[in-house]
């Protein structure tokens, strides 16, 4: 009776050496025949296909007039836009990704291309926040090795120069503001997430200095000394402190946008006008710009140590006949260098108002971090024939170079003896006094 119901059941002789059971073809068409036919899929309308991601597409499309124009776009803010088209929870801003959807699910074109650009945006914000605590992360390291060699301890006079050094330099010349103007520069001009790594750093540097500046406390009367880890503690709360400072005003600005109207140059209309966030932008990929950030950062780094030690070039100070390489002066506590055609390059420092040739573990400049004396006077000396006067640092306003060989990134101020006017006081008063005779900032 179970047979007779089955007629089609298969033996097992019909069994496939794989284990597999044949299924008689006949069966198999009569199980694709069978059930309800399938709905056509419906054509895609064509608006709703995306065009090409690029700048000629958005002036095509003529979006920043229609953005400009939006009925209402001066009051209306980007939540209430991104509502408007379907948008609901279209959250933007640090540590968030608002997502434009596709074409017409939810929001159609043009408007979807608003939304993507926006998100986009949205996306070069959080790659700068990264970039600020990748630069951070950075700096400390940097200068955390650099400050633990060549200032193993520091008195308290030395720490008031270490403060007023940062503080006159303003390490480049700007502030926690002005470094907060180039990043949102940064959304009218967006580069590449690398540059813009190397931008935040540079930029960093130096605004994060002049804060510690001001931050860093005098030493009370019982401390008759403080070590080079003294210090670099008061270095690392002063740089935590700026990068909590410096993320809140990102935020600020980011939510400032936000809110105002989207027609306006002070919301979203000011940011992706022009097609400048339409095309997608690409990951960083951190170990291709590893070692050119860590050698350029190193670079900036080590001359503001060696800045914060008071220290400068000076050269044909004297005639190359002592024991070190080609007639210059020998020793590891000492950065001397004599060319081919004997003249010497030394860099020495003020010390209690005198000269000091004594710069202590500055071996480790060559030995330990690659940057041999001879590079670092010739680099500085090449600065400033260049441009002129001392510690021209011309990266303020722009991204910072990849090269460490580049203008200026080595700039320690020079004093060249060889002048008949220097020459002439540093037989009357010394070097020290001939070089500040000189301008030199020492």
């Amino acid at each position: 009776m179970l047979l007779a119901c089955y007629p089609r059941l298969i033996h097992a002789s019909q069994v496939f050496p794989s284990g597999l059971t044949a299924i008689p073809s006949q069966q198999s068409n009569q199980a694709k025949s069978s059930g309800p036919p399938r709905d056509p899929s419906p054509t895609l309308n064509a608006t709703c296909k995306i065009k090409s991601l690029s700048k000629e597409t958005w002036a095509a499309l003529q979006l920043d007039d229609y953005l400009k124009n939006y009925p209402g776009g001066l009051n209306l803010s980007l939540t209430q836009y991104a509502s408007s088209k379907g948008l609901s929870n279209f959250q933007c801003g640090i540590s968030e990704y608002c997502n434009a959807g596709q074409p017409c699910y939810p929001a159609p074109p043009p408007d979807w291309y608003i939304f993507f650009s926006v998100q986009q945006w949205n996306l070069s914000i959080n790659i700068m926040k990264s970039a600020i605590s990748f630069a951070v992360s950075f700096v400390k390291s940097t200068m955390s090795s650099l400050v633990a060699a060549l200032i193993p301890d520091i008195d308290t006079s030395s720490l008031d120069h270490f403060k007023l050094d940062f503080a006159v330099n303003g390490a480049f010349a700007m502030v926690s503001n002005n470094l907060f103007i180039d990043i949102v520069g940064f959304f009218g001009r967006f580069q590449d997430a690398t540059d813009d790594f190397l931008n935040i750093i540079n930029n960093l540097m130096g605004s994060a200095f002049y804060f510690i500046s001001i931050a860093l406390p005098n030493p009370k009367a019982p401390e008759a000394n403080l070590r080079g880890f003294d210090v670099w503690t008061h270095l690392s709360k002063g740089l935590a402190r700026y990068e909590t400072l410096l993320v809140q005003k990102l935020a600020n600005q980011t939510a400032s946008i936000q809110e105002a109207g989207i027609s306006s140059k002070d919301g979203i209309y000011g940011q992706v006008r022009k097609g400048l966030f339409i095309t997608p932008i690409e990951p960083i990929f951190l170990p291709r710009v590893q070692e050119d950030i860590n050698n350029v950062t190193l670079a900036v780094s080590l001359v503001k140590v060696l800045r914060i030690l008071n220290s400068f070039v000076t050269i044909g100070q004297d005639n190359c006949n002592y024991n070190g390489k080609n007639g210059a002066i020998s020793g590891s506590d000492v950065l001397s260098y004599c060319d081919e055609q004997g003249t010497m390059f030394n860099i020495i420092r003020v010390k209690d108002g005198k000269e000091s040739r004594i710069i202590r573990n500055s071996m480790v400049i060559e030995q330990r971090y690659g940057y041999s004396t001879q590079l670092l006077t010739n680099q500085s000396w090449t600065c400033q024939n260049k441009y002129g006067g001392f510690e021209k640092f011309p990266y303020t306003n722009y991204t910072l170079p990849r090269d460490v060989l580049s203008d200026c990134i080595i700039n320690l101020p020079v004093c060249d003896c060889r002048d008949p006017t220097i020459k002439k006081n540093l037989e009357k008063h010394g070097v020290v006094k001939a070089c500040r005779k000189a301008g030199l900032p020492i």
